[in-house]
Parts: structure tokens; sequence; C-alpha cells
């Protein structure tokens, strides 16, 4: 008994000291909310009122694992593993994936770091500082839902200058959801993401510049690539930040010129106290050739409860002009075909 007692023990101490030595964190966040929409479809597609639960309205709901280890010479090896969820029903968020969030091991140095695995585009990392609300529901996402993209299969550098941030991403696959969608035999253009990113921050005023390209998911669409050019740029002046945003998109495709199209947003924060902030946003979409410009306005209010609580309150008008068709959630998204739509969530974010 005393035998089992110690190797328990012992047990329990060599593990103590692995956790220590690679210093692995649980970390995670859960976000729930109330949401409230108008011209809704309904069975018959009618415009009807919808009530439902909603999870990751400001921050994706999730949980995961990081951690490091400690090679000599300033060297470290680094790991990501990072599971998204719908906090409203348990099920797992990104289609499934177990770590749909990121999934990644690398080296890292002082400054500079590379990766292999499940990574966010270089657009999420570069210009989501640059989105008043951190593109949260109701942000510049609900005009491109890829400002906030993932690639399967990459490949990717970071190095730190000082005030000056760098990424670069390959991606021999972006989506390996999709059968037979990237790292193909002789189709190497399947599914391909390429990205760069610059971001120069020297105090009050930042600047942010992404680039990401994706081609095609078949053969039949892997000649054709979707390009995206965003910027962003804010100024910190006492409780107050301002907040500018563009991104330009080009499919190479001459039949798909119609989606071609340019984004612009703008906004504001204010830190009231040091617990209740406030932004109020607005984003507007181009598209070019036609008169379907879509605009959007957002207000939201965070008070925190404690360093890891937080309630908050958002709210969004769509306006549908020319024959758009944007919901306060994205294009087609749970809207009345030609019809404006009000949004409001009320719900409470936990981090652990």
């Amino acid at each position: 008994m005393k035998k089992k007692f110690y190797m328990t023990t012992l047990a329990a101490m060599l593990a103590g000291s692995a956790c220590a030595e690679t210093g692995v964190t649980l970390f995670g966040v859960i976000d729930t909310g109330l949401e409230v929409l108008n011209n809704v479809p309904d069975a018959n597609g009618n415009a009807s009122r919808r009530s439902h639960l909603n999870s990751g309205n400001l921050w994706g709901s999730r949980w995961g694992l990081r951690g490091r280890e400690d090679l000599g010479g300033g060297l470290q090896a680094i790991y990501h593993l990072e599971s998204g969820f719908d906090s409203d029903t348990g099920a797992s968020g990104q289609n499934g994936r177990l770590f749909g969030r990121g999934a990644y091991v690398g080296l890292a140095g002082k400054s500079h770091q590379v990766t292999l695995g499940r990574r966010n585009n270089t657009l999420y990392d570069y210009i989501y500082p640059f989105d008043p609300t951190g593109m949260a529901a109701y942000s510049a996402l609900t005009h491109d839902a890829v400002l906030a993209g993932r690639a399967d299969n990459a490949i990717r550098y970071d190095g730190q200058f000082q005030d000056l941030e760098m990424t670069g991403l390959y991606s021999f696959g972006y989506d390996g959801s999709l059968k037979d969608s990237g790292e193909m035999a002789g189709a190497p253009r399947i599914g391909r993401e390429l990205g760069i990113g610059l971001r120069y921050a020297p105090g009050a005023l930042a600047f942010g510049l992404a680039f990401d390209q994706r081609h095609g998911t078949s053969h039949a669409s892997q000649g054709i690539a979707d390009r995206r050019l965003a910027a962003g740029v804010s100024y910190s002046s006492g409780s107050v930040i301002s907040y500018f945003g563009y991104r330009w998109f080009a499919p190479t495709s001459p039949d798909m010129s119609s989606r071609a199209s340019n984004l612009y947003w703008g906004g504001l924060k204010y830190q009231a106290t040091p617990a209740f902030s406030m932004v109020g946003m607005s984003a507007y979409t181009d598209t070019r050739g036609s008169a379907a410009d879509p605009l959007t306005f957002a207000l939201l209010g965070t008070y925190d409860l404690s360093k890891r609580s937080s309630l908050y309150l958002l709210a969004s008008y769509a306006s549908n002009r020319g024959g758009s068709n944007l919901g306060v959630n994205g294009f087609d998204e749970q809207i009345v075909s030609g019809s404006n739509q009000t949004g409001v969530i009320a719900g409470i974010l936990h981090q652990f």
C-alpha cells in the first residue's frame, strides 16, 4: 500500500514538473447571448421576427491548450490547440473540427517563429485590431467573413522588429473539410492560399496592411483566385480610440467580376469608466459596376463585472439599396430579400 502511495506521489510530481517545464496553459472563452432579428423569412417566406440564443457574439466560444519547451540558445518548441464550440448547444464549431480555431506546432526564437498546421489567415490577425468591435458580430465581418478566415495545411512565418510586425503564410489546401480540395498530385493550385501582412505600431498611431489570395477548391475552379487587400489605421487619444479600415476584393475570373467590391468601415471606442466601454461603427460595401451597395450601423456597450466576466449589449441595422441582400449577420443570412434588418444581442462572456 505504501509502495503504491509513493509511486502515485512520484507520478504526480513528475507530471507537475513536466507541465512547469513545458509551460502548458489551459484557456478558454464562453460567450452566449439572446439575439432578436426582424425581417427573417418564415416557412412561407414572409417577414417574421426570430428570437434565439447565439454563441460567440463578441468572442468565439472556445477552449484550448498552448505551451512551449525551452530548447536552449533562445530557441523554443511551441504548440497551440484551440477548439471552437457553440455554447448554446455544445456542438463543435468550424464545421465540426476538433481544433477548428487553430492547431499548429513550430519553433520560435526571440523575435521570429515558424509554425505548421491550421492558422488564422493574415487578414484575420493583421486587420481585426482595426475593427472597432474586434471583428465581433455586427462588424466588418458582416460584409466579408473571409476577414476572419483560417487556413488548413499552412506554413506561417511571424517576425517582430521593434515596432514592426510581419507575417507570411502559404497553405497547400486551406479547407481540408472538402474532399479533394487541396494537396492534390498534379494540381498544386487547388485550395492554395497565400498571404502576407505588416503592422506598425510605434505609439498612439497604428497601421496594418494584409494581402490574401485563395484559389478554387476543385479541378474546375483551381485557376480562379479571390484576391483581397486590406488596410487599417487606429489612433488612441486618452479614453477614445478611432478606427478606419478598407478592403479591396477582386476575383480573377471575368465571369465573377460582379462580386468585385470595395469595403469601407470606421468607428470610435470610448472607455467611459474602467469597467464600461462603448463602440459605434459603420461599414459600407461598394459593389463595383452595381447599385447593390449595403450599409450597416452598429453600437456596442460592454460592462466588465470582473477581469474575466462581462455583460454586453450589441445592436445593428442593415440598410439594403439597389437590390443588395445583406442581413446583420451577413449576405443572404436570415433576411427577406430586399428588406432592411435590425438585430439586437444581449449576452454574457466569461474567460478562463
